[in-house]
């Protein structure tokens, strides 16, 4: 849900930029991508209904904590019960009742949704609602299903909330096209790999595939927007590799910090600078020295691993036009040339992956 306050902030700067004020500043509104996303807001908007409706529905049936609190609470030997007697209605344990199992004008608990947190015993004035054993409320145990005039009007409230920011980040913010306003900036494109890109550290694309949970933890922590879900329907949802917004630093090791199923081993920063995940391949027809005419050296400026170099296109005229040359056996694939590559749509070098990491 990135995308909805980045949308948040760009409004606040544009509120901020009309009072002469740049306490915030336009970010790009992202959707890194859109399978992901989709799922994330049915997901969000299923919880959402499930709460609204019916209270703790998900908690108390998909949860797996949840679910078994409410398989063995049918069975526990001590349940909380409302002594009539004292009871006057009054709601109070009702409101504060996390799972809303509690109805305070029938006197009545629904113990499969119950987790026994006890709140009640503790909001209740009266002392009316008891701890007690299992033979004393035998014949509490059953519950109608909540009506809609239990429901709670802030949960309505949120339902219409969330409804319209969801609304309103599904249609992707308009990026900025310009540079300085003098020149169209096309965007590039994603290359055709072979080989998909795995972050150091996951050893190989099988190893990463299998241990892989698609937690998104590695996305969310990725400074360099290198990380997005991919829309592949055998790895949905799972991290992959991409260059165009940024590159791998060889100095960043977040992601290799946050994950927790092994998908992505930690690893030390002089660790990663040996770490070969893939290499970069040049591509003649792409290249603007060839293509326009111009002198570049983009890509072996900004390798950080020495990796190219710039050589004369011709052999025989040293003043003819300087073309890069990788050298496989130091590339490491951070993919510093393909990002900062002024080819546009397709970078004239981009980084083919390794089914298996190498060291270099």
């Amino acid at each position: 849900f990135a995308p909805l306050y980045q949308l948040g902030n760009n409004m606040f700067a544009y509120l901020a930029e009309r009072t002469e004020s740049y306490a915030f500043y336009d970010v790009d509104v992202w959707v890194k991508s859109l399978s992901t996303f989709i799922i994330a807001l049915i997901t969000f908007g299923v919880l959402v209904f499930l709460a609204w409706r019916n209270g703790r529905t998900y908690c108390n049936t998909i949860c797996p904590v949840g679910t078994f609190l409410g398989i063995i609470a049918k069975y526990s030997l001590f349940k909380p019960v409302i002594d009539v007697s004292k009871c006057n209605s009054c709601g109070l344990c009702a409101r504060h009742c996390k799972a809303a199992c509690i109805d305070s004008k029938k006197h009545e608990i629904d113990y499969s949704r119950c987790v026994v947190c006890l709140d009640c015993l503790d909001k209740c004035q009266h002392g009316a609602i008891k701890y007690m054993r299992r033979s004393a409320v035998k014949d509490k145990t059953n519950s109608p299903v909540v009506t809609q005039d239990q429901i709670d009007s802030a949960r309505r409230n949120f339902l219409s909330v969330s409804t319209l920011f969801a609304t309103t980040a599904v249609i992707k913010a308009q990026e900025k096209k310009v540079d300085g306003g003098l020149a169209v900036i096309e965007d590039k494109k994603i290359p055709d790999r072979a080989v998909v890109l795995t972050p150091p550290g996951s050893l190989s694309v099988r190893n990463f595939a299998k241990h892989c949970t698609a937690c998104q933890l590695c996305v969310s922590v990725c400074p360099n927007q290198v990380l997005r879900p991919s829309g592949s329907l055998m790895t949905l949802m799972q991290p992959e590799m991409s260059y165009e917004r940024g590159y791998c630093r060889p100095e960043c090791t977040k992601c290799s910090e946050v994950c927790p199923a092994g998908a992505i081993r930690p690893i030390s920063v002089s660790e990663k600078s040996s770490i070969q995940i893939g290499h970069a391949v040049w591509i003649k027809e792409n290249c603007v020295v060839l293509t326009d005419g111009v002198d570049c050296g983009n890509c072996a400026r900004h390798c950080p691993a020495g990796a190219i170099q710039m050589v004369a296109s011709d052999p025989e005229s040293y003043d003819s036009p300087k073309i890069p040359v990788v050298n496989i056996e130091r590339c490491i694939g951070c993919g510093a040339c393909e990002n900062l590559c002024p080819a546009r749509p397709f970078s004239a070098i981009y980084v083919e992956g390794h089914e298996t990491h190498k060291t270099v």
